[in-house]
């Protein structure tokens, strides 16, 4: 397997939802380049949903909702600085359009939902569901009067306790079904629902502050502000929150909507991680062992990835394996390599995935074994694509790699340039912040690739020979949002 870009995977979000680090490709390169760099973990944390097609949920709470009749006509609108709407409850009734998924007919609401986390659940004071972003036209939501900013909390009197239960639901239903739902709404639309957040994060709500600035960074309801988002980050950071810790400083980290500064960067990861946050251990880890924002230390480096690995961080686990093979921070022992990296492959990372099938095909800490590496390479590849196919714009563009190489999969140069493409338009920074900071991380041969697929798209124009300057980062920037 090829070295790849790390992606964060996690159903957790995208923030990324919309919204990473180095795959070693096996032999002591790998492991070189393991020890020389640390690269980032993309983007805000995820949480445990997305933004997708009939459903995303997660929780709410207190200001509270008060009940309302049965489709009230809306609230109009709230002039600019006026107060925050009330939240009300309505209940409405939809009849289910129909869908098909894996060949299988289904009910349909025609709505696009994100997960309410725990942020969203104590901004608005609600006990679940999913935030409605998008109220597909014609649909069986518009009819019910659905709209964008309600939340959506039970389908026939049964709370929805996740994103995947609503689809799950809404799969075992046909079309023609009638079901009653059960919505909070705050005034009348998006901008009534931002009131409301800002109101509660003025009067002391950590969650409200927390929960805006996440939708804020993936563009989630509202126009996408990258500097909003991180101030917000920073305020509910400087009231303890945790995550809001860890996400102020991968931004800092990156100069994403604040300015760059490693320093405090670390400042941040540390106190997230004294207070038990497995990705900020994790990221403090990487600093440590980059002499980045902090004095250059593999032992110390060694001790926080051990932490963070036995509180369940994949990536953890996956670069304390490495710092094991190698005998650096740490006593060289193959057997916890191995013991960590399967670990970390059966728990989905498809970076601990390739690795293990290298180590089989060189016979690196387990017998040498062809059927074993097909098997790992293969398992890698499933878990890039189901995480590209999820709208991860790093594991799209792994996946673009790995089709250019054919390892566990069909080789394609057309399928991988695709992928690539397909990557650069979501417009994902962390993707291309990554690969202008480490180009080697490609081979030369897939940098120039690379560099043709950029000019068939139309916004390269420089020379096809693998070096990454200031028009390869425009190149990669200019395809955002194209379709």
């Amino acid at each position: 397997m090829p070295r790849l870009l790390r992606f964060l995977f996690a159903a957790l979000w995208l923030l990324c939802g919309s919204h990473c680090a180095l795959a070693g490709d096996g032999g002591a390169d790998a492991i070189r380049l393991a020890e020389q760099r640390w690269t980032p973990l993309t983007g805000p944390l995820p949480d445990d949903g997305t933004t997708r097609p009939e459903a995303e949920p997660e929780p709410q709470p207190p200001p509270k909702a008060e009940p309302a009749p049965n489709r009230a006509p809306a609230p109009a609108a709230a002039a600019p600085g006026a107060a925050p709407a009330k939240l009300v409850t309505l209940a409405l009734k939809a009849t289910l359009a129909g869908a098909t998924t894996d060949g299988r007919s289904h009910g349909a609401l025609g709505v696009k939902t994100f997960t309410v986390d725990r942020d969203l659940a104590q901004g608005l004071g609600v006990g679940g569901g999913v935030l409605v972003t998008v109220v597909t036209r014609g649909g069986a939501g518009e009819a019910a009067q659905l709209r964008a900013g309600d939340v959506l909390q039970s389908l026939d009197g049964r709370a929805i306790a996740s994103n995947d239960d609503l689809l799950s639901r809404l799969r075992s239903t046909s079309a023609g079904t009638p079901v009653d739902l059960e919505i909070v709404r705050a005034g009348d639309g998006p901008e009534d629902l931002k009131r409301t957040l800002v109101s509660q994060s003025d009067a002391g709500n950590v969650g409200a502050t927390a929960g805006l600035a996440r939708l804020l960074f993936l563009g989630v309801l509202f126009a996408r502000d990258e500097r909003e988002a991180a101030r917000l980050f920073l305020k509910a950071a400087e009231a303890g929150h945790v995550r809001s810790m860890t996400n102020y400083a991968l931004l800092a980290k990156d100069g994403v909507g604040v300015a760059k500064s490693d320093t405090e960067a670390a400042k941040w990861f540390l106190r997230a991680a004294e207070a038990g946050n497995d990705a900020a251990m994790t990221n403090l880890a990487g600093f440590y062992d980059a002499g980045r924002g902090a004095t250059k230390d593999a032992g110390e480096a060694a001790r926080w990835y051990r932490r963070a690995a036995d509180a369940g961080n994949v990536i953890a686990m996956h670069r304390l394996a490495l710092m094991y093979e190698a005998g650096r921070g740490v006593a060289k022992d193959d057997a916890e390599a191995v013991r960590l990296l399967k670990r970390a492959s059966d728990k989905g990372l498809s970076d601990a995935s390739s690795k293990l099938a290298d180590n089989y095909a060189q016979g690196r800490g387990v017998p040498k074994d062809a059927d074993e590496a097909r098997r790992f390479h293969e398992r890698a590849a499933g878990q890039v694509r189901a995480s590209a196919e999820a709208g991860n714009a790093v594991a799209m563009f792994n996946l673009g790699i790995i089709y250019r190489t054919g390892k566990g999969i069909a080789q394609s140069d057309a399928e991988g340039a695709r992928w690539v493409a397909a990557a650069f338009k979501k417009g994902d920074k962390y993707l291309i912040n990554e690969l202008m900071r480490s180009p080697e991380t490609l081979s030369l041969a897939d940098r120039k690739w690379l560099q043709t697929v950029l000019r068939d798209e139309g916004t390269y124009k420089g020379a096809i020979d693998g070096n990454f300057g200031q028009s390869m980062s425009t190149a990669m920037e200019t395809l955002e949002g194209k379709p």
